[in-house]
């Protein structure tokens, strides 16, 4: 069973290039092929195709806005991009519209056919350039902190479960045996690691990041 692809692209030429390229293929077939916007989300919201591939670029609305339209009606569509752009803001934008592939224009045309069959299957296929682009954001991203830095201990785990029993730290020391003074300091690690400043904040952060609190 074929894969149903509309085309949307100004560019004529390029738009009837795909039309044959694909409708060629032995595993998609051409159900619209529009070189604008508008015309093109008439014809999907009546009859939607598998997969949409446009251009970010378009005489009428800007393809960005044509993925939002059509993620909104009909959420079931995938969507691909064939552009020149490769810059953050496009790419990003389109990604975050609802596209689930980014090919730019310099891609093979066995490598378009490919995508179209990946992003049908589930797969989100980039150019090379763009999966550079999108690692690199990646890593300018903040470090996350190291799992131990946010989980609570055994004996922070108890410490803050007869906390918010409402004993004091001194009852506390009382009850597992231990000074004042290192409950005390088990406590600071606690506030510190729940970015808390009171006992009500900590435990109220612990129920919130869903630490458990044994019993």
């Amino acid at each position: 069973m074929p894969i149903n692809a509309t085309i949307i692209e100004d560019d004529k030429k390029l738009l009837e290039c795909l039309n044959i390229l694909l409708d060629g293929s032995k595993v998609i077939k051409v159900i619209g092929a529009f070189p604008s916007g508008e015309k093109a989300l008439e014809a999907i919201a009546n009859i939607p195709p598998d997969v949409v591939i446009v251009d970010l670029h378009l005489p009428d609305i800007s393809g960005i806005e044509v993925i939002e339209e059509i993620k909104r009606f009909s959420p079931e569509v995938d969507i691909l991009v064939l552009t020149k752009f490769d810059d953050d803001e496009h790419l990003f934008s389109a990604l975050k519209a609802g596209a689930v592939g980014y090919l730019l224009k310099d891609a093979s045309p066995a490598e378009i056919i490919k995508a179209i069959d990946e992003v049908y299957r589930g797969y989100a296929p980039m150019s090379g350039r763009i999966a550079r682009r999108i690692l690199e954001k990646f890593h300018d991203l903040p470090k996350l902190k190291k799992h131990n830095d946010t989980v609570l201990t055994q004996r922070e785990n108890e410490i803050l479960k007869i906390l918010s029993n409402g004993f004091t730290p001194k009852e506390i020391g009382g009850k597992l045996f231990i000074d004042y003074e290192t409950v005390r300091s088990h406590l600071k690690h606690i506030y510190k690691k729940l970015h808390a400043s009171s006992k009500i904040e900590a435990i109220t952060k612990a129920k919130d990041k869903r630490l458990i609190l044994g019993d």
